[in-house]
């Protein structure tokens, strides 16, 4: 901006041109800005649980998109274990849990063709990932697939055979994979080759630009350190960030493999900071500690380790909540449950209500023209914590817990497509 006049106040006509200048520049600027955060669909909202399943196991695989919570109702038979119980021993209302354990679909299923398929297993993984996307009916679940890493030969092989052997003859909006996971990504340059990639593909395809979305799993050193570069090249492509603290480390040379390793605390927090800058959903990793029987033990002790890892993993959930994280990896249905569980009691009906509430009311003191009140609680509100409470209820419409006219009657969803605007 360049205005040439006389020492002194502007007159008009030359504060005019500067304001106009200057609003051009703002435009310009926020648009940058605006670029740098993704534009999620509702569904992407609803990431809660990520339930892994190995391609090479179709059986396996099969019944985590077609019926995990079925699954896991029957093992709970089978060590006679109930709602009560489980309520009791996660210390939270039974109307939760009996709640839970009516679910049909996990929130998102990954089907993986890396570190679950054995090298001679590859071939027959590649088959099972297309004919699972193809053929099995899964609900609601958002369905992911997560390829080799890219400095693994077999990369482009796993994306190209299995993203277009999927979409042969199917619709464009009907396409079945909704998104891929991004194993070990380390640096922008692996990124621009996987989106080139993924532009050929949906071209091949008649899909829309961008409509195959990719979640960053963040499991080295490099992609820790590289995450402000890494998703500032997310666009609208970017569907989340995934934190993989076993490969980190491994790959940071860490003594042992702890979930709350001072490292892993680190990752966890800049995961947490680059996900929020972007508007998608943060991903923590799993807990080891499977709620699995062992046959040297005999039906109570069986029933007591399973509720004590169901324990394990609902307090790493909470401890994921208490930390930003939007949803956590899961590796067997009822680690599903548990987290399930988390989350409904933390996001409770009545936590929702109460933000609801104050949303409306704060609504109520802007229309007469008050920027900042004392709510329904005795709580400060004001913009900033209307923001909060807007971001809070985006994921509660997406997790079915806020109706969707009423979403949008509320500004939290557009009318259009759905898409989040809080």
């Amino acid at each position: 901006m360049d205005i040439r006049r006389s020492p002194g106040r502007p007159d008009d006509e030359e504060f005019a041109t500067l304001l106009a200048a200057a609003r051009r520049g703002r435009e310009g600027a926020a648009s940058k800005t605006e670029a740098l955060r993704c534009r999620l669909p509702l569904p992407y909202l609803s990431q809660q649980a990520h339930l892994t399943a190995p391609a090479s196991d179709y059986r396996l695989a099969e019944k985590a998109l077609s019926g995990p919570y079925q699954v896991a109702r029957r093992l709970l038979d089978r060590y006679e274990i109930g709602a009560l119980d489980i309520a009791g021993r996660l210390e939270v209302p039974p109307a939760i849990v009996e709640e839970t354990l009516r679910g049909q679909s996990a929130p998102v299923v990954l089907v993986d063709l890396e570190d679950g398929v054995p090298p001679q297993k590859v071939a027959e993984a590649r088959a099972n990932a297309v004919r699972l996307a193809r053929e099995v009916e899964r609900g609601s679940s958002l369905y992911f697939l997560r390829t080799a890493a890219i400095d693994d030969p077999r990369c482009a092989d796993d994306l190209l055979g299995v993203l277009l052997e999927a979409g042969k003859g199917i619709p464009a909006p009907r396409y079945p994979i909704d998104g891929i996971v991004l194993a070990k990504v380390r640096h922008p340059h692996e990124v621009e080759w996987l989106w080139s990639i993924l532009a050929e593909v949906e071209s091949a395809l008649e899909l829309e630009a961008g409509q195959i979305r990719v979640s960053y799993q963040i499991e080295t050193g490099w992609g820790v350190l590289n995450l402000p570069a890494l998703v500032s090249m997310g666009n609208d492509r970017l569907a989340g960030i995934i934190l993989g603290t076993v490969d980190l480390s491994a790959d940071l040379l860490l003594p042992e493999t702890r979930y709350r390793h001072p490292v892993n605390e680190w990752a966890r927090t800049q995961i947490t900071l680059a996900a929020g800058a972007m508007g998608v959903p943060a991903i923590d990793g799993m807990t080891l500690d499977f709620p699995v029987g062992r046959s040297e033990l005999g039906p109570e002790e069986n029933r007591t380790l399973v509720l004590h890892r169901m324990r394990s993993n609902f307090d790493d959930a909470l401890y994921s909540i208490d930390r930003g994280m939007s949803g956590r990896w899961v590796g067997h249905p009822l680690q599903l449950v548990a987290t399930i569980v988390a989350f409904r009691s933390v996001f409770s009906a009545e936590t929702i209500a109460g933000e609801l509430e104050k949303l409306e009311f704060f609504a109520e003191s802007v229309a007469a023209d008050r920027a900042a009140a004392v709510g329904p609680g005795s709580e400060l509100l004001d913009l900033a914590t209307d923001r909060h409470s807007r971001n809070l209820l985006a994921r509660a419409v997406a997790w079915g817990l806020v109706p969707a006219d009423r979403a949008r009657r509320l500004g939290l969803i557009a009318d259009a497509d759905g898409t989040v605007t809080a």
